[in-house]
Protein backbone atom coordinates (compact mmCIF):
# COMPACT_ATOMS: atom_id res chain seq x y z
CA UNK A 1 0.00 0.00 0.00
CA UNK A 2 1.28 3.06 -0.82
CA UNK A 3 2.90 5.37 2.51
CA UNK A 4 0.70 8.51 3.72
CA UNK A 5 3.05 11.12 2.39
CA UNK A 6 1.37 13.61 4.48
CA UNK A 7 3.32 16.60 6.61
CA UNK A 8 2.79 17.50 9.83
CA UNK A 9 0.34 20.04 9.24
CA UNK A 10 -1.66 16.95 7.65
CA UNK A 11 -1.43 18.83 4.07
CA UNK A 12 -0.69 15.94 1.13
CA UNK A 13 1.70 16.17 -0.78
CA UNK A 14 -0.99 14.50 -3.42
CA UNK A 15 -2.18 18.33 -3.90
CA UNK A 16 1.45 19.31 -5.30
CA UNK A 17 1.41 16.82 -7.87
CA UNK A 18 1.38 19.26 -11.47
CA UNK A 19 -1.11 16.60 -12.66
CA UNK A 20 -3.63 17.55 -10.27
CA UNK A 21 -4.72 21.09 -12.43
CA UNK A 22 -7.72 21.79 -13.85
CA UNK A 23 -9.40 20.14 -16.29
CA UNK A 24 -9.10 21.46 -20.36
CA UNK A 25 -12.12 22.76 -22.59
CA UNK A 26 -13.29 19.38 -23.16
CA UNK A 27 -13.36 18.49 -19.09
CA UNK A 28 -10.37 16.28 -19.45
CA UNK A 29 -7.15 16.09 -17.06
CA UNK A 30 -4.87 16.84 -19.71
CA UNK A 31 -1.96 14.09 -20.12
CA UNK A 32 -0.76 14.83 -23.72
CA UNK A 33 -1.93 16.71 -26.53
CA UNK A 34 -0.77 14.99 -29.73
CA UNK A 35 -1.58 12.08 -29.64
CA UNK A 36 -4.42 13.48 -27.32
CA UNK A 37 -4.72 11.34 -23.71
CA UNK A 38 -6.43 12.52 -20.67
CA UNK A 39 -8.25 11.69 -17.63
CA UNK A 40 -11.34 11.87 -16.23
CA UNK A 41 -11.18 14.87 -13.19
CA UNK A 42 -12.03 13.09 -10.03
CA UNK A 43 -14.78 14.52 -9.37
CA UNK A 44 -16.95 12.78 -11.95
CA UNK A 45 -15.85 9.03 -10.60
CA UNK A 46 -18.50 9.66 -8.35
CA UNK A 47 -21.14 9.30 -11.01
CA UNK A 48 -21.72 5.83 -12.14
CA UNK A 49 -22.19 7.31 -15.65
CA UNK A 50 -19.62 8.71 -17.53
CA UNK A 51 -20.90 11.66 -19.80
CA UNK A 52 -18.79 11.34 -22.72
CA UNK A 53 -16.81 14.62 -22.89
CA UNK A 54 -15.60 13.43 -19.70
CA UNK A 55 -14.88 9.57 -20.36
CA UNK A 56 -10.89 9.29 -20.25
CA UNK A 57 -9.15 9.92 -23.75
CA UNK A 58 -5.75 7.22 -24.71
CA UNK A 59 -4.67 7.45 -27.83
CA UNK A 60 -1.53 5.96 -29.38
CA UNK A 61 -1.25 7.89 -32.70
CA UNK A 62 -3.16 10.56 -33.76
CA UNK A 63 -6.30 10.22 -34.89
CA UNK A 64 -7.54 9.60 -38.52
CA UNK A 65 -8.97 12.63 -40.57
CA UNK A 66 -12.31 13.76 -41.83
CA UNK A 67 -11.29 12.51 -45.20
CA UNK A 68 -10.19 8.98 -43.80
CA UNK A 69 -13.68 8.53 -42.47
CA UNK A 70 -16.14 10.38 -45.20
CA UNK A 71 -15.93 7.10 -47.67
CA UNK A 72 -15.46 4.20 -44.24
CA UNK A 73 -16.23 0.51 -45.08
CA UNK A 74 -15.47 -1.98 -42.52
CA UNK A 75 -13.47 -5.12 -44.78
CA UNK A 76 -13.99 -8.41 -42.98
CA UNK A 77 -11.63 -10.75 -44.41
CA UNK A 78 -8.46 -13.33 -44.42
CA UNK A 79 -8.94 -17.20 -43.99
CA UNK A 80 -13.20 -16.99 -44.68
CA UNK A 81 -15.00 -18.09 -47.71
CA UNK A 82 -17.06 -14.98 -47.55
CA UNK A 83 -15.60 -11.83 -47.86
CA UNK A 84 -17.29 -8.72 -46.15
CA UNK A 85 -17.52 -4.94 -46.91
CA UNK A 86 -19.68 -3.75 -44.50
CA UNK A 87 -21.00 0.50 -44.39
CA UNK A 88 -22.15 2.48 -41.43
CA UNK A 89 -25.83 1.96 -42.54
CA UNK A 90 -24.88 -1.96 -43.31
CA UNK A 91 -24.29 -1.93 -39.04
CA UNK A 92 -27.68 -0.64 -38.37
CA UNK A 93 -29.67 -2.88 -40.17
CA UNK A 94 -28.85 -5.33 -37.59
CA UNK A 95 -30.53 -5.34 -34.20
CA UNK A 96 -28.69 -3.24 -31.91
CA UNK A 97 -26.99 -4.40 -28.26
CA UNK A 98 -26.14 -1.96 -25.53
CA UNK A 99 -24.59 -2.89 -22.82
CA UNK A 100 -22.89 -0.74 -19.76
CA UNK A 101 -19.30 -1.66 -19.87
CA UNK A 102 -16.72 -0.30 -17.44
CA UNK A 103 -13.49 0.07 -19.54
CA UNK A 104 -9.87 1.25 -17.68
CA UNK A 105 -6.29 1.90 -19.42
CA UNK A 106 -3.62 -0.27 -18.07
CA UNK A 107 -1.78 1.97 -17.33
CA UNK A 108 -4.22 3.65 -14.82
CA UNK A 109 -2.49 4.89 -11.60
CA UNK A 110 0.60 4.53 -13.05
CA UNK A 111 1.82 7.61 -11.08
CA UNK A 112 1.23 5.32 -7.88
CA UNK A 113 4.37 3.28 -8.61
CA UNK A 114 7.61 3.46 -7.16
CA UNK A 115 10.35 4.03 -8.11
CA UNK A 116 8.62 5.78 -11.08
CA UNK A 117 8.28 4.36 -14.73
CA UNK A 118 7.99 5.87 -17.98
CA UNK A 119 4.83 6.37 -19.50
CA UNK A 120 1.60 8.41 -18.85
CA UNK A 121 1.78 9.27 -15.17
CA UNK A 122 -2.57 8.77 -14.68
CA UNK A 123 -3.37 9.12 -11.48
CA UNK A 124 -7.41 7.56 -10.89
CA UNK A 125 -8.73 9.11 -14.12
CA UNK A 126 -7.88 6.49 -16.69
CA UNK A 127 -11.27 4.54 -15.73
CA UNK A 128 -14.78 5.32 -17.35
CA UNK A 129 -17.99 3.78 -17.80
CA UNK A 130 -20.22 4.20 -20.48
CA UNK A 131 -23.76 2.02 -22.08
CA UNK A 132 -21.80 1.02 -25.65
CA UNK A 133 -24.35 -0.10 -28.30
CA UNK A 134 -23.44 -1.78 -31.51
CA UNK A 135 -23.86 -5.55 -33.03
CA UNK A 136 -22.30 -7.97 -31.48
CA UNK A 137 -19.01 -9.10 -33.13
CA UNK A 138 -20.01 -12.82 -33.29
CA UNK A 139 -23.22 -12.16 -35.29
CA UNK A 140 -20.79 -10.36 -37.87
CA UNK A 141 -18.40 -13.50 -38.04
CA UNK A 142 -21.32 -15.71 -38.05
CA UNK A 143 -21.82 -14.27 -42.05
CA UNK A 144 -18.19 -14.97 -43.52
CA UNK A 145 -17.65 -18.37 -43.26
CA UNK A 146 -14.94 -18.88 -41.11
CA UNK A 147 -12.36 -21.70 -42.70
CA UNK A 148 -11.01 -24.33 -40.43
CA UNK A 149 -7.12 -23.68 -39.26
CA UNK A 150 -8.02 -19.81 -38.33
CA UNK A 151 -7.14 -19.58 -34.49
CA UNK A 152 -6.75 -15.40 -33.95
CA UNK A 153 -9.11 -12.70 -34.72
CA UNK A 154 -7.23 -9.34 -35.72
CA UNK A 155 -8.18 -5.99 -35.54
CA UNK A 156 -6.63 -3.25 -37.47
CA UNK A 157 -7.49 0.72 -36.33
CA UNK A 158 -7.07 3.26 -39.32
CA UNK A 159 -4.50 5.20 -36.65
CA UNK A 160 -0.69 4.53 -37.54
CA UNK A 161 2.48 5.54 -37.26
CA UNK A 162 6.12 5.11 -35.14
CA UNK A 163 5.26 2.74 -31.90
CA UNK A 164 7.96 4.20 -30.34
CA UNK A 165 11.42 6.61 -31.94
CA UNK A 166 12.92 4.85 -34.29
CA UNK A 167 10.30 1.33 -34.51
CA UNK A 168 9.02 0.88 -38.09
CA UNK A 169 5.75 2.35 -38.81
CA UNK A 170 2.51 0.48 -37.99
CA UNK A 171 -1.33 0.82 -37.79
CA UNK A 172 -2.70 -0.13 -34.05
CA UNK A 173 -3.20 -3.92 -34.38
CA UNK A 174 -4.46 -6.26 -31.72
CA UNK A 175 -6.12 -9.64 -31.97
CA UNK A 176 -8.32 -12.13 -30.35
CA UNK A 177 -8.41 -15.81 -29.68
CA UNK A 178 -11.25 -17.12 -32.10
CA UNK A 179 -13.29 -18.30 -28.55
CA UNK A 180 -12.79 -14.54 -27.40
CA UNK A 181 -14.10 -13.01 -30.60
CA UNK A 182 -17.41 -15.38 -30.33
CA UNK A 183 -18.14 -13.65 -27.07
CA UNK A 184 -21.75 -12.68 -27.29
CA UNK A 185 -20.97 -9.64 -25.36
CA UNK A 186 -17.71 -8.35 -27.39
CA UNK A 187 -19.36 -5.52 -29.28
CA UNK A 188 -18.49 -3.63 -32.88
CA UNK A 189 -20.06 -0.38 -31.40
CA UNK A 190 -21.20 2.58 -32.91
CA UNK A 191 -22.97 4.37 -30.06
CA UNK A 192 -22.04 5.68 -26.22
CA UNK A 193 -24.20 6.28 -24.15
CA UNK A 194 -27.03 6.45 -27.23
CA UNK A 195 -25.16 9.09 -28.81
CA UNK A 196 -22.97 8.39 -32.54
CA UNK A 197 -19.51 7.52 -31.23
CA UNK A 198 -17.31 10.84 -30.95
CA UNK A 199 -13.67 10.85 -33.03
CA UNK A 200 -11.54 10.97 -30.13
CA UNK A 201 -13.78 7.42 -29.14
CA UNK A 202 -13.48 5.74 -32.26
CA UNK A 203 -15.93 6.86 -34.87
CA UNK A 204 -17.10 5.54 -36.92
CA UNK A 205 -17.13 1.78 -35.06
CA UNK A 206 -14.87 0.27 -32.51
CA UNK A 207 -14.53 -2.86 -30.69
CA UNK A 208 -15.70 -2.95 -27.11
CA UNK A 209 -14.11 -5.86 -24.89
CA UNK A 210 -15.56 -6.05 -22.19
CA UNK A 211 -13.41 -7.28 -18.48
CA UNK A 212 -10.40 -6.30 -20.90
CA UNK A 213 -8.34 -2.98 -20.69
CA UNK A 214 -8.79 -0.25 -23.07
CA UNK A 215 -5.88 -1.94 -24.80
CA UNK A 216 -7.98 -4.36 -26.65
CA UNK A 217 -10.84 -2.22 -27.55
CA UNK A 218 -9.52 -1.01 -31.01
CA UNK A 219 -11.08 2.13 -32.29
CA UNK A 220 -11.42 3.63 -35.60
CA UNK A 221 -12.08 -0.26 -37.50
CA UNK A 222 -11.11 -0.42 -40.74
CA UNK A 223 -10.17 -4.15 -41.21
CA UNK A 224 -11.08 -7.64 -39.31
CA UNK A 225 -9.33 -10.62 -40.18
CA UNK A 226 -9.25 -14.06 -39.78
CA UNK A 227 -5.85 -15.68 -39.35
CA UNK A 228 -3.95 -18.88 -38.65
CA UNK A 229 -1.20 -18.06 -36.59
CA UNK A 230 -0.62 -15.86 -33.32
CA UNK A 231 -0.62 -12.34 -33.90
CA UNK A 232 2.32 -10.60 -32.74
CA UNK A 233 3.11 -6.49 -32.93
CA UNK A 234 4.26 -3.75 -31.23
CA UNK A 235 1.40 -3.24 -28.95
CA UNK A 236 0.75 -7.14 -28.68
CA UNK A 237 3.97 -8.43 -27.89
CA UNK A 238 6.53 -5.36 -27.18
CA UNK A 239 3.74 -3.49 -24.53
CA UNK A 240 0.74 -4.32 -22.36
CA UNK A 241 3.17 -7.41 -21.06
CA UNK A 242 3.99 -8.35 -17.65
CA UNK A 243 7.22 -9.05 -17.78
CA UNK A 244 7.63 -12.04 -15.37
CA UNK A 245 11.21 -12.97 -12.97
CA UNK A 246 12.00 -15.52 -15.10
CA UNK A 247 11.95 -13.93 -18.23
CA UNK A 248 8.96 -14.42 -19.85
CA UNK A 249 6.25 -12.18 -20.80
CA UNK A 250 2.47 -12.48 -19.55
CA UNK A 251 0.07 -10.55 -21.47
CA UNK A 252 -2.18 -8.08 -20.12
CA UNK A 253 -5.62 -8.81 -20.70
CA UNK A 254 -8.44 -8.84 -17.43
CA UNK A 255 -9.07 -6.35 -15.72
CA UNK A 256 -7.81 -7.15 -12.21
CA UNK A 257 -10.39 -6.14 -8.86
CA UNK A 258 -10.07 -2.99 -7.81
CA UNK A 259 -11.76 -0.40 -5.98
CA UNK A 260 -11.59 3.51 -5.62
CA UNK A 261 -12.87 6.48 -3.22
CA UNK A 262 -14.71 9.02 -4.74
CA UNK A 263 -15.03 11.04 -2.00
CA UNK A 264 -13.82 12.38 0.76
CA UNK A 265 -10.63 13.77 -1.62
CA UNK A 266 -7.23 13.27 -0.48
CA UNK A 267 -6.18 16.08 1.93
CA UNK A 268 -9.91 17.31 2.96
CA UNK A 269 -10.49 18.60 6.18
CA UNK A 270 -13.85 16.81 7.98
CA UNK A 271 -15.90 18.05 11.32
CA UNK A 272 -16.11 14.81 14.13
CA UNK A 273 -19.75 13.70 12.65
CA UNK A 274 -20.82 11.18 10.60
CA UNK A 275 -19.82 11.60 6.57
CA UNK A 276 -21.03 9.23 3.95
CA UNK A 277 -17.33 7.97 2.45
CA UNK A 278 -18.08 6.46 -1.11
CA UNK A 279 -16.45 5.03 -4.16
CA UNK A 280 -16.69 2.91 -6.74
CA UNK A 281 -15.32 -1.07 -7.55
CA UNK A 282 -15.12 -3.17 -10.13
CA UNK A 283 -13.06 -6.42 -11.78
CA UNK A 284 -13.10 -8.01 -15.14
CA UNK A 285 -14.17 -11.56 -13.64
CA UNK A 286 -17.61 -10.13 -13.39
CA UNK A 287 -19.21 -8.65 -10.34
CA UNK A 288 -18.32 -7.07 -6.94
CA UNK A 289 -19.54 -9.06 -4.07
CA UNK A 290 -17.84 -7.36 -1.13
CA UNK A 291 -16.05 -4.15 -0.97
CA UNK A 292 -14.02 -3.03 2.94
CA UNK A 293 -13.27 0.39 4.36
CA UNK A 294 -10.33 1.05 6.96
CA UNK A 295 -10.11 4.14 8.72
CA UNK A 296 -6.68 3.17 10.50
CA UNK A 297 -4.59 2.51 7.20
CA UNK A 298 -5.36 -1.16 7.12
CA UNK A 299 -5.48 -2.19 10.29
CA UNK A 300 -9.19 -2.97 10.86
CA UNK A 301 -11.44 -3.63 8.35
CA UNK A 302 -15.79 -2.86 8.23
CA UNK A 303 -18.10 -3.73 5.47
CA UNK A 304 -19.25 -1.04 2.95
CA UNK A 305 -22.63 -1.11 1.63
CA UNK A 306 -22.89 -2.11 -2.58
CA UNK A 307 -25.77 0.28 -3.79
CA UNK A 308 -27.03 1.73 -7.75
CA UNK A 309 -27.06 -0.54 -10.51
CA UNK A 310 -25.44 -3.89 -10.76
CA UNK A 311 -23.88 -4.79 -13.75
CA UNK A 312 -21.30 -7.63 -15.11
CA UNK A 313 -19.00 -5.22 -16.61
CA UNK A 314 -19.70 -2.53 -15.02
CA UNK A 315 -18.48 -1.20 -12.14
CA UNK A 316 -20.12 -1.09 -8.54
CA UNK A 317 -20.90 1.91 -6.37
CA UNK A 318 -20.71 1.58 -2.72
CA UNK A 319 -20.66 3.89 0.76
CA UNK A 320 -19.67 3.54 4.38
CA UNK A 321 -20.99 5.50 7.08
CA UNK A 322 -18.09 6.99 9.25
CA UNK A 323 -18.36 8.62 11.88
CA UNK A 324 -14.63 9.84 13.29
CA UNK A 325 -13.53 8.75 17.02
CA UNK A 326 -12.04 11.77 17.99
CA UNK A 327 -10.26 14.96 16.09
CA UNK A 328 -6.80 13.58 14.44
CA UNK A 329 -5.49 12.76 11.10
CA UNK A 330 -6.87 9.64 9.60
CA UNK A 331 -5.72 7.14 6.57
CA UNK A 332 -8.64 5.42 4.96
CA UNK A 333 -8.44 2.53 2.10
CA UNK A 334 -11.12 0.54 0.82
CA UNK A 335 -10.29 -3.12 -0.76
CA UNK A 336 -12.81 -4.71 -3.24
CA UNK A 337 -13.63 -8.32 -3.98
CA UNK A 338 -15.12 -9.94 -6.91
CA UNK A 339 -17.41 -12.49 -7.29
CA UNK A 340 -14.78 -15.44 -8.12
CA UNK A 341 -13.29 -14.58 -4.92
CA UNK A 342 -10.62 -12.15 -6.21
CA UNK A 343 -9.36 -9.99 -3.47
CA UNK A 344 -7.69 -6.32 -4.57
CA UNK A 345 -3.85 -6.76 -2.83
CA UNK A 346 -2.56 -3.95 -0.52
CA UNK A 347 0.52 -3.34 -2.86
CA UNK A 348 0.30 -3.20 -6.84
CA UNK A 349 3.07 -5.26 -8.40
CA UNK A 350 5.53 -2.95 -9.68
CA UNK A 351 6.60 -3.85 -13.02
CA UNK A 352 9.06 -1.97 -16.04
CA UNK A 353 6.06 -0.95 -18.34
CA UNK A 354 3.30 0.05 -15.74
CA UNK A 355 0.48 -1.82 -16.01
CA UNK A 356 -2.11 -3.41 -13.53
CA UNK A 357 -1.62 -1.00 -10.85
CA UNK A 358 -5.08 -2.39 -8.65
CA UNK A 359 -3.48 -2.31 -4.86
CA UNK A 360 -5.44 -0.49 -2.30
CA UNK A 361 -4.97 3.94 -2.82
CA UNK A 362 -5.37 5.69 0.94
CA UNK A 363 -6.91 8.84 1.24
CA UNK A 364 -5.84 10.94 3.86
CA UNK A 365 -7.83 13.50 5.57
CA UNK A 366 -7.61 15.42 8.68
CA UNK A 367 -10.84 15.64 11.51
CA UNK A 368 -10.79 18.68 13.05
Amino acid sequence: MQQCTCTEAGTSTAEKEPLCTQPNEIGLVPIEEDPLIGETPQGTLQSWLTPNPLFYVRNHYSFPTSEDTASWKLVIDGNVSNQLELSLDDFRQYPKQTLPITMECAGNNRSDLQPRVPGNPFQNGAVSTAIWGGVPLCEILSKVGIKSGSIEVLFEGMDGGEPIPGVTKEQYLRSLTLDMANNPNVLLAYEMNGEPLSLEHGYPLRLVVPGWYGMASVKWLKRISLITEKHRSFFQGDRYIIEEDDGTATPVEDIQVKSLISWPQAGGTLTQQSHNISGLAWSGSGHINRVQVSSDGGDTWEDAKLVGPRYEFAWQQWNYSWTPTSKGHYTIVARAEDEKGNIQPMESRWNRLGYVINGVKPVCVNVS
